[in-house]
């Protein structure tokens, strides 16, 4: 088995020997396993374990066990324990996928100092992982199943199945902790570990294996694949300042475009049935919005518009003084006894000296906002005013407005307020720029 590991962490290492590892060991069969193979291995190692506090005393069994290893190894341990149900209860995410980002955010946290991170996955979980992506739905990113290398994280014992690794762990004496909610069928990947590959297995003994060397092949095809789409996709997706934007005229030109606008949109967290919507309906209307959980998505004429989502509005800064004005713009007090030279674009507020009252609000637009355009005749409703200039939903969510009391002074950066001009009568004002 050791020189079978030896090849497997070469081929994913260039040369296992050099480098410095940090393990990921929950004290099961495989990842304590794994550690004493580094550790016979004589190469740089130290342990990272999370305890996430979710089976009560068998998660704090499970960390003593790891202490103890680490102590009978003689390898640095980093221990981390998290209150995951209240980290979960407004994340959004469901346990699994909350402990599983917890896990990863630390070990990118911890992992600076070392080449690689080195979690246990083996080839049962890789046939798991196969059928549960089969049962959900999934292309072929999804029959690749679990990759042998993901940046710095590598998975050496992915050539081993369970059966093989516990063998060892008998033969070696190598204590390990059981998860007994292994056996709770409820749990759709015990449900497949535990009924459904042994029902495979009849068909075919060899069946790990089998699925194995199915998702290596499948890897390499993604991998061709992805190279070939994302050529594709970077002739119709073009960056912008607020995200990315996808002609659709090009799109349309492409004998797979189903395929493609699918894969465009599953990169920003998009369902299917998004992509389905839009090829079943071509005319969907210019305006209309979808949202992914970290994406939104802008139909807007002859393009879609992608940006990610705002993580909340700002709260309205109120501004007490000149001083603090100069905070947020650039302030310049002048006279009329000069020529006023207004610039062409309307990234500057002058406003008489008089007419500029404290405190002032800066904050975004709201449904039902409306004021009165410089150089128009009366009032026009922002949301009207936005529509008539063609400002997409996104441009609107970042439009920022100067105002006093209950008036909208300057829509910053598109127009200011016709009640707020320099008259005749204005000796001083104030130049109010963007920074």
């Amino acid at each position: 088995m050791m020189e079978r590991f030896r090849t497997a962490l070469e081929e994913l290492t260039g040369g296992a020997d050099g480098f410095r590892y940090l393990l990921a060991v929950s004290g099961g069969a495989d990842s304590t396993v794994m550690a004493h193979l580094f550790h016979e291995a004589g190469l740089d190692m130290a342990i990272a374990h999370c305890n996430f506090h979710l089976r009560g005393e068998d998660s704090n069994r499970d960390m003593r066990l790891v202490q103890q290893l680490a102590e009978q190894l003689h390898v640095p341990l980093f221990l981390r324990e998290f209150d995951t149900i209240g980290i979960q209860k407004n994340s959004g995410l469901s346990i699994e996928m909350t402990a599983r980002k917890l896990r990863y955010d630390w070990f990118d946290e911890i992992g600076q100092e070392f080449d690689f991170i080195v979690t246990a996955h083996q080839a049962n979980d890789v046939a798991e992982t196969l059928l549960l992506n089969l049962c959900r739905g999934t292309g072929l990113k999804g029959l690749a199943s679990i990759p042998p290398k993901n940046g710095k994280i590598i998975r050496p014992l992915l050539r081993f199945t369970a059966e093989e690794i516990r063998e060892y762990a008998r033969r070696h004496k190598i204590p390990f902790a059981i998860d007994c909610t292994n056996a709770d069928e409820s749990i759709k990947r015990n449900r497949i570990r535990n009924s459904v590959l042994p029902q495979l297995a009849e068909l075919n003994p060899n069946i790990i294996h089998t699925f194995s060397q199915n998702c290596d092949i499948f890897r390499q095809q993604y991998s061709f694949y992805r190279k070939q789409m994302d050529e594709i996709m970077d002739e119709i997706r073009i960056p912008t300042e607020q995200g990315v934007q996808i002609n659709l005229h090009a799109l349309d030109e492409h004998p797979c475009k189903n395929l493609i606008l699918y894969e465009l949109l599953n990169e920003y967290g998009f369902t299917a049935e998004v992509g389905e919507e839009m090829m079943r309906n071509p005319q969907v209307q210019s305006g209309t919005r979808y949202l992914s959980p970290t994406h939104t998505l802008l139909v807007n004429r002859d393009h879609l518009l992608i940006r990610p989502n705002q993580t909340g509005q700002d709260e309205d800064v109120v501004i007490h003084s000149v001083e603090e004005l100069q905070n947020h713009f650039r302030v310049e007090r002048c006279t009329t006894d000069e020529p006023i030279r207004y610039p062409k674009d309307n990234h500057t507020l002058f406003i008489p000296e008089e007419k500029l009252v404290f405190p002032l609000t800066l904050r975004h637009w709201r449904h039902g906002d409306f004021f009165h355009p410089l150089g128009g005749q009366g009032k026009q409703k922002l949301s009207d005013f936005f529509t008539d200039h063609k400002i997409s939903v996104f441009q609107k969510q970042e439009v920022m407005l100067l105002c006093s009391g209950n008036d909208i002074v300057w829509i910053v950066g598109f127009r200011s307020d016709e009640r707020y001009k320099i008259i005749s009568s204005t000796n001083f004002y104030y130049k109010i720029s963007i920074k």
